[in-house]
């Protein structure tokens, strides 16, 4: 049986713009790369072509740029691959602590990053 695996897909375009995609399939990192190959020439093959229809993520124009090249090769293992979108919470993990109470032996513990904003006058 193989283990479910997430892969980070990540992109920096100009002046910092930034996006990263965690998905997610029960596949080994061979057959991911493999896969990636396949959406990456699949949206190469709409770079500078009018798309017609619903077929670039439902919204009908040419594939000119980083972004939006990005976009369908996300798109293309998302819908035609059957990967999943996974999210991760940077703020929040979870940790399993011995003697931390007399009571119990063992305890799960939430972890929570808060960030506050204040008005200074």
């Amino acid at each position: 049986m193989k283990d479910f695996n997430i892969f980070k897909i990540k992109y920096i375009w100009h002046e910092g713009e930034y996006k990263e995609t965690y998905l997610g399939k029960t596949v080994e990192q061979k057959e991911f790369e493999n896969d990636l190959i396949k959406a990456k020439k699949f949206a190469s093959s709409l770079i500078g072509k009018k798309v017609k229809g619903y077929n670039y993520l439902g919204k009908g124009y040419s594939v000119e740029c980083l972004p939006e090249y990005y976009e369908q090769i996300i798109w293309y293992l998302k819908v035609k691959l059957e990967y999943i979108e996974c999210n991760i919470s940077r703020n929040v993990y979870y940790s399993v602590d011995d003697n931390y109470s007399k009571r119990e032996k063992i305890n799960v513990l939430k972890h929570k990053k808060e960030i506050k904003q204040t008005i200074l006058n």
